[in-house]
Formats: structure tokens, C-alpha cells, sequence
């Protein structure tokens, strides 16, 4: 599935804007994933940085809303956020604050477009990968799923994701990002198949850039 690359400070209108260019493709993958029984939470990944993972993201999410549904977005990249530069918006409290404080997860997210709601990472810990492990990292962002027709998993590179549990087996499934003039076939070969080998559920492969 080809879908432009995306940059500058216009990223969030082209990713959820109704008229944008994009959004058709974005919609194509949407209504896919919806299809499929028992996917509610995907977690977004990609061989190595740069491929885009995160526009993915936000254009997926983005079009489950504009198509009349609800959708969460959850920036889990605690290494290397992005989302909230993405959208240009603030990173205070988010994901790490759900996971230390005793409301729901939704509280500590915003609405960016009707029925989108968007839960940066919050606080970065020292140690970000042990914060993956979290014990009540899975049911927070399942808690997510109340309501809404799909939950997005903005999570780190292939790596991070096959060194975290939570994120490889406490969830419904993966896609994996692959830039079309960045990602070498070889190194995207190699990803699949170790995703594959860990069990993971592989929904399938974005291409993106092209």
C-alpha cells in the first residue's frame, strides 16, 4: 500500500485533513483493519527510524474518525516521542502519567479531531524500556478500547517492540512501516521475518514514501 511522505509544519492538516490527498489511502487501510474480527489495539512499528511510522499512525487514527468512528492514539515511543511534535501539541502529561496515576488513560489525552483522541507519552523516565514493561501498561491502553472502534499503538522501531512483551504479545497485532526509498529490502526481509518468529500477529505492511 503506497501512501505519500509526509513533513513541514502542515503534517497534521495533510494527515487529517478531509481533503487531503492522503486520506483515501489512510482510509483504504482503516476500513481493512476494521473488517477484521477480534482487532481492536494495533501496535505500528518499523525496521529502523525515519520510516514515518508516526504520520502512519496519525493518518490511520485520523481516518477511522472522518469515517464516522472512534479512535484512540496512543504515542508508546517513550524513547524517541513523536506524536506530540507531529500534531504540535504539548507532551506534559500522557501515557507514563496514566501509568502512575489513578484515573483512566483517556484522561490524559486530548481530542485532536472529532473522535480522535490522542495520549502522548508524557513524562520520559530515565529508563524507558523498563517502562514498557509496566505491569499496567497493557489494561491502560486497552482501557482505551471502550468506545472506540480501534486503538493505535504508536510504538519504537521493530527492535523495541520484540524486546517489550507487553507491546509483542499484549495486544491484537502489528503492522510494520517501511519507507519505499530509505528501508533496505534486506533489512525489511529481516524484520518480517523476525516478527514472525516471535509469534507476533503481522497484520501486514505499510509502504510508505512513495
Amino acid at each position: 500500500m503506497g501512501l505519500g511522505a509526509v513533513s513541514g509544519s502542515d503534517t497534521r492538516a495533510l494527515l487529517l485533513g478531509p481533503d487531503s490527498p492522503v486520506r483515501s489511502h489512510y482510509e483504504d487501510l482503516a476500513g481493512r483493519l476494521l473488517s477484521l474480527d477480534g482487532i481492536r489495539t494495533v501496535v505500528v512499528t518499523s525496521p529502523e527510524h525515519g520510516a514515518g511510522r508516526t504520520s502512519v499512525c496519525v493518518g490511520l487514527a485520523g481516518a477511522v474518525a472522518g469515517m464516522g468512528r472512534r479512535a484512540g492514539l496512543v504515542d508508546c515511543n517513550l524513547g524517541d516521542p513523536q506524536l506530540h511534535r507531529v500534531l504540535g501539541e504539548p507532551n506534559f502529561v500522557g501515557l507514563t502519567s496514566g501509568l502512575e496515576g489513578d484515573k483512566p488513560l483517556e484522561h490524559y489525552g486530548y481530542e485532536v479531531a472529532p473522535g480522535l483522541l490522542v495520549v502522548p507519552t508524557g513524562p520520559v523516565p530515565p529508563n524507558p524500556a523498563s517502562r514498557l514493561e509496566h505491569e499496567r501498561l497493557v489494561g491502560a491502553v486497552r482501557s482505551l478500547e471502550k468506545g472506540r472502534d480501534l486503538v493505535v499503538v504508536d510504538g519504537p522501531v521493530a527492535g523495541g517492540v520484540l524486546s517489550s512483551s507487553n507491546l509483542s504479545e499484549g495486544f491484537d497485532g502489528v503492522l510494520l512501516v517501511v519507507h519505499a526509498s530509505r528501508t533496505p529490502k534486506s533489512l525489511a526481509r529481516e524484520t518480517i521475518d523476525d516478527l514472525l518468529e516471535a509469534g507476533t500477529n503481522l497484520l501486514g505492511v505499510v509502504l510508505n514514501g512513495c
